[in-house]
């Protein structure tokens, strides 16, 4: 009797520790979302913990990453997106953060050259579709590193995204703003604008975790509003994340064209871009236009 009363009092103790000390939730492991020097990684600034951000200077880190499975998310070029999902590259769209913010910078449009920053980008499709007289030079890859020779004297001509349009412009006062590609575009196509950049997910982890996709996209989008509500508080973010100085950020924000359309409206506004990339150059999307499956 006394062993049955002792045992009933064990149990009595270790469940009251049970209830005194539940066991704590798995937290789910910080999204892996690569961004860029611009606009993508200004987007990006007010996401809270549930992300772990990497940001490239370039598409082609952020591109090896997430094809060797390193990254759950991240933002591309929308014409590289559609270019490695029809290459194979299990990914999905999930919705435009970005539209066209490029402009035609100089102290002269004179030059019989022009610089972009590397082939096979949106500037140099944009070059190519409306500025054709020019001889187009890709030696330079980086926007940043673009914006620094523009600003040394060392390159006479080029096409930049912002924020790099706006450094260029406050560093060195002989460089003009000669051409806003996005009116350009808007004169020989009739829309307003183009799609740049595309938030994207890796199709394995959108297809296992479909409902923190989602709930990222949610995020995604409520960062770009704080940042164009909030430009001063974003640039500081901005700064902390390494992206860009704090000062050089907030005069940017307002010109970037930060963001985030999805559904039919995204579809419909990249099927146009894209029709127009398919005859221009083809194999800047992958050889074809998407199926449904591209989006999420």
């Amino acid at each position: 009797m006394k062993k049955t009363i002792l045992v009933l009092l064990f149990s009595v103790f270790v469940l009251s520790l049970c209830f005194s000390h539940p066991v704590a939730e798995t937290k789910q492991n910080p999204i892996r979302l690569a961004v860029l020097q611009g606009p993508t990684g200004f987007s990006s600034a007010m996401l809270g913990d549930d992300f772990e951000i990497s940001v490239y200077p370039s598409p082609n880190e952020s591109v090896a990453r997430l094809v060797k499975g390193e990254l759950d998310m991240a933002v591309l070029p929308a014409n590289a997106a559609l270019s490695l999902y029809n290459k194979g590259v299990d990914i999905v769209a999930v919705a435009v953060v970005g539209e066209g913010m490029l402009s035609l910078v100089g102290s002269s449009s004179d030059s019989a050259k022009l610089s972009v920053p590397g082939a096979g980008g949106t500037p140099d499709h944009m070059a190519r579709l409306l500025y054709p007289s020019y001889e187009i030079d890709y030696s330079v890859a980086a926007p940043a590193q673009l914006a620094q020779l523009l600003i040394a004297g060392k390159t006479e001509l080029a096409i930049l995204p912002q924020p790099f349009v706006t450094m260029v412009l406050n560093a060195n006062s002989s460089l003009k703003e000669l051409s806003n590609v996005q009116q350009m575009w808007k004169g020989l196509t009739g829309s307003d604008n183009y799609p740049m950049s595309i938030l994207v997910a890796s199709g394995d982890f959108a297809r296992n975790n479909r409902q923190a996709v989602e709930k990222a996209a949610q995020d995604y989008s409520q960062s770009i509003r704080q940042v164009n509500e909030n430009p001063n508080l974003a640039a500081q973010k901005i700064e902390e994340l390494g992206i860009m100085s704090a000062s050089v950020a907030e005069a940017a924000i307002p010109y970037c064209a930060l963001t985030y359309i999805d559904g039919n409206e995204a579809k419909k506004m990249c099927e146009k871009y894209f029709s127009i990339l398919l005859e221009l150059d083809s194999q800047a999307i992958g050889g074809k236009a998407p199926n449904e499956g591209f989006w999420l």
